[in-house]
């Protein structure tokens, strides 16, 4: 049934590429009642709508455009995720990105798009409050993120109109390829470009000119009062504005963490360490800024000099920056910035350099030779080689092109021998630190629902280690690990930053004070009086879902795992050593019990999805004969 509630854009968006028509549906109470919205809304949607049988690129297969209700409506809230069936895993597929995007489409009535079919031409949709326009995009094939902003704001003729676009690598249907807003935000994992531009969506375009309702403005601006409060009173804010993400070099560095030669190294000589921990006195403009109401505003803009490109401005932070330099033995920030500028211009996750580290590896051990890579040099460091690599796959051109353009999983399966060096969870390879320094924390990995991410289980990581030190019995490491991962999961469903809610979040007080502030500021806009508990019953909901979602394609226990070299092999480092990667096993039936999910498989039980109101989820396992008995 349909209801208007305040502070959501009212309503679904449902776009058809290959017939060119849109529908727009109201919101259900029933799902704003158990998934809240956001990446809540996302997964139901997701689980509803995907063929679980068919290629993630088939042309009925949904991509979904998703926002929170404090988007637009809280500090440092202005969160999208874009979701779908993963080509780069094959299993859920979820990318979150800010900039003003999300704002606009709530702005123009939407808390979620949902494009099918395909397009029989290069397509961009405008979307301006009710009109939903689908326009020819043919003279932007082709063209960089850059250019084709530039000319789809030209072309709309309004300024306030923001862009989520592919470049050449989305069009090309590179899994590792990114979806662009606001010029420089990535929507960059899971493939979700390659998913666009399938569908021959070059760019959706959406501006909206309404005022989201807010149901008690005193109550309101109160708790926006106490949010910012609870900001001010963290010293994590003012590490995030100074620095943004790139103290992180330092400190995965101290503890033997950093991934370098595929995994096989921890740290990096105190030389190099210090030219990167420098990088935002060295290369970044006297200036900081953010996404929507960012409170932290904790974007770096660098100013590098490109070939070929002249003066460039950049922005990247420390997970983008690592695996364009260091990881690949490139120990000169400069060229690690002029990496990140031609990735995002391309339209490339920055974390591509990770999959070219994997190569190197492959090319060291003479499993892929110079005939394999038209004659290139793979040796560690070589920076003509990366720079041509990220050019020809980008256009999918020649065989480095085709090489590079499967991903990870294309790699393995042209070189079966190269699984056992292959730095992944479930074919993800987004591993920024290394497990074996941090095996609580970084039991993340293993658990998440898209594959190997740091963003899921990410932030609160001080009081994590406050209450579950090293030392603490697995029983207590475990309990800790969930109200982390819960806390990122609800952050997602509110569309609220997971940085500045979590990850510069440093004390258990500052924690405690900025989840009572999002209960505020959700209940004063909405007027829905939800608890606690109803906040994180939601998060159970989203978690069980994706986890049903994925048992669909197969994925069992088995997958919950880590790559074999940290099960296996010790790190080393200069000053720290650590031994392989301890108890995954036992850690993975603490969890599956906590969360109520088969311990032989990890499905969720029947009981546990009855529970939390999933019986339709339930039912649907069953008759697929994969419910846990």
């Amino acid at each position: 049934m349909g209801v208007e509630v305040p502070g959501y854009g009212g309503s679904i968006l449902y776009v058809d590429l290959s017939t060119k028509n849109s529908k727009k549906v109201p919101l259900d109470s029933e799902l704003i009642r158990k998934f809240i919205g956001g990446r809540g809304f996302g997964s139901k949607l997701l689980y509803d709508l995907v063929d679980p049988d068919a290629s993630p690129l088939a042309p009925h297969q949904p991509l979904i455009f998703v926002t929170g209700p404090l988007a637009d409506l809280a500090p440092s809230a202005s969160r999208l995720n874009v979701m779908a069936k993963s080509p780069m895993t094959g299993i859920h597929g979820d990318s979150n990105v800010g900039g003003l995007f999300a704002v606009e489409m709530k702005r123009a009535g939407y808390d979620a798009i949902v494009f099918r079919g395909a397009s029989d031409k290069p397509t961009y949709v405008w979307i301006h409050d009710d009109s939903v326009e689908f326009r020819d995009a043919t003279h932007l094939w082709g063209r960089t993120v850059t250019e084709t902003t530039d000319e789809l704001i030209r072309e709309v003729g309004d300024r306030d109109a923001r862009v989520a676009c592919i470049g050449p690598a989305g069009e090309r249907l590179v899994v590792n390829a990114s979806i662009m807003v606001d010029y420089d935000r990535a929507a960059a994992k899971c493939g979700v470009a390659a998913v666009m531009g399938s569908k021959n969506l070059k760019a959706v375009v959406v501006r909206g000119t309404r005022e989201v309702r807010i149901h008690d403005l005193k109550a309101f601006r109160e708790a926006w009062e106490d949010a910012l409060q609870a900001f001010k009173a963290d010293p994590g804010t003012l590490l995030g504005f100074t620095k943004g993400s790139h103290f992180l070099h330092r400190v995965h560095n101290d503890i033997g963490a950093l991934i370098l030669r595929n995994g096989r190294f921890g740290q990096l000589p105190d030389d190099v360490l210090e030219k990167f921990d420098r990088v935002t006195d060295e290369y970044c403009v006297k200036s900081t800024s953010g996404c929507g109401y960012c409170v932290v505003s904790c974007e770096k803009n660098f100013v590098v000099d490109v070939p070929g490109y002249g003066r460039r401005r950049v922005k990247v932070d420390y997970y983008g920056l690592a695996p364009l330099s260091y990881r690949m033995d490139v120990y000169d920030p400069k060229i690690g910035l002029e990496f990140s500028y031609l990735t995002t211009e391309l339209g490339l996750d920055h974390t591509f350099g990770q999959l070219i580290a994997l190569a190197m590896e492959l090319y060291e051990r003479g499993i892929i030779t110079k005939d394999d890579v038209e004659g290139l040099d793979l040796s560690w460091g070589n920076v003509e080689a990366i720079r041509t690599i990220i050019m020809k796959t980008a256009y999918r051109d020649g065989k480095i092109g085709e090489l590079f353009a499967g991903g990870l999983k294309g790699i393995v399966d042209k070189y079966p021998e190269a699984a056992k060096y292959a730095i992944h969870v479930k074919w993800m390879d987004n591993i920024p630190q290394d497990p074996r320094g941090n095996p609580f924390y970084n039991f993340r990995y293993a658990v998440s629902t898209r594959g190997a991410t740091h963003l899921w289980a990410s932030g609160l990581s001080r009081i994590a280690h406050e209450l579950a030190p090293p030392s603490a019995p697995l029983e207590q490491q475990m309990s800790v690990f969930l109200i982390v991962e819960n806390f990122v999961t609800l952050v997602n469903i509110l569309g609220v930053c997971n940085w500045a809610w979590s990850a510069y979040t440093t004390s258990m007080e500052s924690y405690k004070r900025k989840e009572k502030a999002l209960l505020k500021l959700y209940n004063s806009v909405t007027g829905l009086n939800l608890t606690i508990n109803d906040f994180y019953d939601a998060v159970e909901r989203v978690i069980l879902i994706e986890r049903a979602e994925n048992a669909r394609y197969g994925i069992r226990r088995k997958d919950d795992a880590l790559p074999e070299r940290f099960l296996k092999e010790p790190l080393r480092g200069y000053k720290t050593s650590h031994p392989p990667y301890p108890d995954l096993d036992k850690r993975l039936d603490l969890y599956y019990r906590l969360r109520g999910l088969d311990e032989e498989t990890g499905i969720p039980k029947k009981e546990t999805l009855v529970k939390y109101g999933l019986d339709y989820v339930a039912k649907d396992l069953e008759a697929r004969g994969i419910l846990p008995r």
